[in-house]
């Protein structure tokens, strides 16, 4: 676990223009293992969470990607890119997408914002 500002560089699985990107944001960042007896996959995965802490003890998870790889990037930080799951309704069915979604990743060393 570590804490990091995070920009999101793309929305629903096509890239943002810089123009479009929402300023960064500051999280908790959680890699796990999540075991395929504990999962829907049926196998083991690794995941990348999000969470924002709102001054209590409880977080809320504001995104997650699987099969995450780490990739280098010229400047401060790294980028993560993996693949997002998302709930949406569709044609009145509750459905999960799958987007390809790439966040820029700077570590930080307080959870505030600064």
């Amino acid at each position: 676990m570590f804490f990091a500002d995070v920009t999101f560089l793309m929305r629903n699985g096509l890239r943002l223009k810089p123009s479009e990107r929402m300023p960064a944001e500051r999280y908790t960042v959680t890699i796990l293992e999540s075991d395929r007896d504990k999962n829907n996959s049926a196998r083991n995965l690794v995941e990348v969470s999000l969470y924002v802490s709102h001054g209590t003890a409880q977080m809320a998870s504001r995104g997650r990607l699987t099969d995450p790889v780490i990739m280098p990037f010229k400047g401060p930080g790294f980028l993560i890119s993996g693949t997002e799951l998302e709930a949406q309704h569709a044609n009145g069915q509750l459905r999960v997408f799958e987007h390809r979604q790439v966040w820029h990743v700077v570590p930080v060393e307080h959870q505030a914002s600064e």
